[in-house]
């Protein structure tokens, strides 16, 4: 659910280049699979939906003979009832297209909150970045990361400190890598993080999904277990078990690639274990930092000169700052400082700089938000109020005679309105229902059965939406039903039996 680290300081190597064409592409393949899934959804939630009519108009067949106005007020919702089961297509039709536009409205909403908030700047811990001020992929000096963490220790007050800075610090450096240089496929080319195995064990790559909370406690120990392997041997390396399957390795095997972007640097490895399937990481690799280092400092003694990219070769710091006081501290002292000129680098907060790369789709973020979610819910109207209007001239009759019998414009008008709502609230209520379950429902079985999918391991709804759907429901049914409603109630009984006549 959050862009790669990779991808956000521009790393070509790494993942996907997305462009808007191809978001717009992926985005309306998305939304068809997500119409498809309701639909099916809807269907089979059918008999819940006139179960629970039956119920409750079983239930207020019991209060017929209260003393009124409860037995009176009973007996009118009775007819309501009947007036849903009159057309049972018609009914379960209504309620299937306010099922699917209510969840494809809860499944944006959820997208688009989801976004604001992650984007959204934060108080408290504050993780913030140093990265190239003016280039993108970032790439900055090694000797960058030790003057940062002395300007933490010697220049900021106590209070701005992290307590622990050593686990309060990450450096990562982008190894893009090959197994075969003449022949570029994904079956042979993969991407590794670079970074101290320490780092993972304090909880600095969090972000990336690798904590107790994403991972689950057994697999968070699993992890654990392979950075100490990690720790024992530079050579030692962690690959995604979805690379793993692409690139037909398994753990255990003895790798060696050369990288794509440091020239003429190869690697010999030995996979000693692998992220979980379905993970943020599930696609990826990490490698310890001084190995890269090392083989740099290796063809500088081959060569006599040093690697092109040898002091360029740290791409992002992580740090996690106490508060949002201290990063603005550390990020004034940062940007005066002469020791970052050479080049010039900036810091900005996590959040900052997913929003930066958001930025070129903030027009599409905009559309759902304003232009698509105004739609649906103009369109659940619509499809309410055309079916009710139909059920009304179907009815002139009834009504008619109900007016005969002694019913009130307001009571018959009520009864047209308590329909639509009656729809709207069990089509709102059981489309969320199935919005925030479903992906709960389906990371506990696929976890039961060792399978993992990113997207339901990655998505968690929001509980508003629980209160959204069945208040989207009442007023949808409210507002569609109210010229139908006025209708009804002006029927003049003397029209209606004139044209019978």
């Amino acid at each position: 659910m959050t862009p790669d680290a990779s991808q956000m300081a521009g790393f070509s190597g790494g993942g996907p280049d997305f462009s808007l064409m191809q978001m717009a592409l992926y985005g309306f393949l998305f939304m068809i699979g997500v119409l498809m899934l309701l639909t099916m959804l809807a269907t089979l939630s059918l008999p819940v939906f006139f179960g629970a009519l039956a119920a409750m108009n079983l239930g207020l067949k019991g209060t017929n003979n209260l003393p009124d106005p409860l037995g009176k007020w009973s007996k009118l919702a009775g007819l309501v009832f009947r007036s849903l089961r009159r057309n049972l297509l018609r009914t379960a039709l209504t309620y299937i297209a306010l099922f699917v536009l209510t969840g494809m409205l809860s499944f944006i909403y959820m997208i688009v909150s989801f976004l604001g908030n992650f984007t959204a700047e934060k108080e408290g811990q504050q993780l913030v970045i140093l990265t190239e001020k003016f280039s993108i992929p970032s790439q900055m000096p090694p000797g960058y990361a030790r003057q940062l963490k002395d300007i933490i220790r010697d220049k900021l007050p106590k209070q701005y400190q992290p307590a622990d800075i050593d686990n309060s610090f990450m450096t990562w450096s982008f190894v893009g890598a090959t197994t075969d240089p003449t022949k570029f496929s994904p079956e042979n080319n993969f991407f590794l993080f670079a970074l101290d195995p320490d780092a993972i064990s304090s909880g600095m790559m969090a972000e990336q999904g690798l904590s107790k909370e994403d991972l689950g406690e057994d697999d968070w120990d699993k992890l654990l277990g392979l950075v100490e392997l990690v720790r024992q041997d530079k050579r030692h390396i962690i690959i995604g078990e979805d690379k793993l399957k692409i690139m037909n390795k398994q753990v255990g095997d003895e790798i060696k690639f050369t990288s794509t972007n440091y020239r003429e640097l190869e690697f010999e490895c030995k996979i000693v274990g692998a992220f979980p399937s379905g993970s943020r990481l599930g696609g990826g690799a990490a490698m310890r930092y001084d190995y890269l280092q090392s083989k740099l400092d290796a063809y500088l003694v081959q060569k006599g000169q040093p690697h092109p990219n040898a002091d360029r070769c740290l791409n992002l710091v992580w740090v996690r700052m106490p508060s949002k006081e201290a990063f603005e501290r550390l990020a004034a002292i940062v940007n005066q400082a002469e020791s970052f000129s050479a080049p010039a680098a900036k810091m900005e907060t996590f959040s900052a700089a997913v929003g930066s790369f958001l930025e070129p789709y903030k027009d599409i973020f905009w559309g759902m938000k304003y232009i698509i979610m105004p739609a649906i819910v103009c369109i659940m109207c619509l499809v309410i109020g055309i079916t009710i209007t139909i059920g009304v001239r179907e009815r002139r009759a009834e009504m008619a005679v109900l007016k005969v019998l002694g019913f009130q414009p307001r009571q018959v008008q009520a009864m047209v309105v308590s329909e639509s709502v009656l729809i709207g609230v069990y089509g709102g209520m059981l489309a969320t229902w199935c919005v925030y379950f479903l992906p709960m429902f389906i990371t506990k079985f696929t976890k039961t059965v060792g399978v993992k999918f990113a997207f339901f391991d990655n998505f968690k709804p929001s509980e508003w939406i629980l209160l959204y759907g069945p208040l989207l429901g009442i007023a949808v049914g409210l507002i569609g039903s109210f010229m139908p409603s006025r209708s009804a109630s002006k029927v003049k009984v003397s029209e209606v039996f004139a044209q019978v006549a």
